[in-house]
């Protein structure tokens, strides 16, 4: 594979000056050109909407769309995703998904953001996100798991957001904790008991060895020191983005130990 410039030439770049490049390509090709594409009428109902949904104050006084969005990345980040949730269905819904992609494409550092299936996702490892994210998230279809998936969405949402706020990170884990949680209360029908006192028998219905007891053991201890911490005192952990998100793959192990079927 090719190496992009930057790699050949051995050049670092910042990655707020990729993130304004980003902006720009948004800018250009997604709030001007892919915008003034749109049907007139179409085109007003959907910005009515859009603003609506960004709490942005709409004065229908012709300026352009871009002005109204600013410059300031997750802004942007935040357009774009809600434009395509507006047009899913629509006869340019899968231009604008191309166009989306070229656009993350063309960046040449990891912006931390990836598009997967209308929304934009924190990136990772690609094989790990397909395996222990994407995965996961299919299997938590169903109305029995809508907690799970609710909390494990809003840990995801929490590390895309963690980028620009760190501060974050910590809630990251108590999202992910209280997924595995409430996972374990359906798989051994204990709903009145925490992620402690499920855990052998979330290890017993999964049918894997007892050798994972302690694994899951040092999970509880590691999620609760977390979201504890800061309480009576104790201080907050100095939590890594990397650390935060090895946790976050490793509740999907388990949440694939319990959904995922193979022979």
């Amino acid at each position: 594979m090719t190496q992009k410039f930057h790699e050949r030439f051995n050049i670092h770049i910042p990655i707020e000056e990729e993130k304004k490049k980003f902006v720009n390509r948004v800018h250009n090709q997604i709030l001007e050109q892919f915008w003034w594409d749109l049907h007139p009428d179409e085109r007003n109902i959907y910005e009515g909407n859009l603003l609506m949904i960004l709490g942005i104050k709409n004065r229908r006084d012709g300026t352009p769309l871009h002005r109204y969005i600013r410059e300031e990345f997750w802004a942007n980040v935040k357009a774009v995703e809600a434009i395509s949730m507006m047009l899913k269905g629509h006869r340019n819904a899968g231009y604008l998904e191309a166009l989306i992609m070229h656009i993350l494409s063309l960046s040449e550092v990891d912006l931390g953001i990836r598009w997967h299936e209308g929304q934009f996702r924190p990136s990772g490892s690609g094989i790990l996100d397909e395996k222990l994210v994407n995965d996961v998230l299919g299997c938590l279809q169903g109305e029995k798991y809508d907690g799970v998936r609710s909390s494990f969405n809003k840990g995801l949402e929490h590390l895309l957001h963690s980028i620009g706020k760190p501060q974050l990170l910590s809630d990251v884990i108590t999202d992910m904790y209280e997924a595995l949680e409430g996972l374990a209360k359906v798989v051994t029908g204990r709903g009145e008991k925490d992620l402690s006192g499920n855990a052998e028998s979330f290890i017993k219905a999964v049918e894997v060895s007892d050798l994972y007891k302690p694994i899951l053991k040092e999970y509880v201890v590691y999620g609760n020191k977390i979201r504890h911490a800061g309480k009576d005192g104790q201080p907050k952990p100095d939590l890594t983005r990397k650390e935060v998100e090895s946790f976050v793959y490793l509740t999907g192990v388990f949440i694939r130990l319990a959904l995922i079927t193979k022979p």
